[in-house]
């Protein structure tokens, strides 16, 4: 399927897109990624093409909120959160711990346990 942005920064400048699949009958993955729309440069791409957004909330024109799970869901937490600063390309949990943006993806997986 095609890339779908279903979320853009206040200044327009971060574009959320995603890479909608079905994963079974029914539940969709929505793989996403971060474009900065000035360059066309892709700022955060998980390779692993299980990690799906849920949601996403804008709270500066460079800094969004996103809500993640991943594929197949057999983990706990059910979900994770991180805020990704797009213009410094770097990322935070809840916890204070922060990462740059090519580190997430690793930071992202020590955080679930295998159920």
């Amino acid at each position: 399927m095609p890339l779908e942005t279903p979320s853009i920064s206040p200044s327009g400048r971060w574009h959320i897109e995603v890479n909608a699949w079905e994963a079974r009958n029914s539940l969709w993955v929505e793989s996403p990624l971060i474009r900065d729309s000035q360059t066309g440069a892709v700022v955060l791409r998980f390779a692993d093409a299980n990690w799906s957004l849920d949601a996403s909330a804008w709270l500066s024109d460079d800094v969004v909120r996103l809500a993640l799970r991943k594929y197949p869901g057999n983990h706990d937490p059910g979900a994770v959160e991180v805020t990704v600063d797009c213009g410094n390309a770097i990322a935070a949990l809840p916890s204070g711990r922060a990462v740059l943006l090519s580190g997430l993806e690793a930071l992202l997986e020590q955080q679930l346990r295998w159920t």
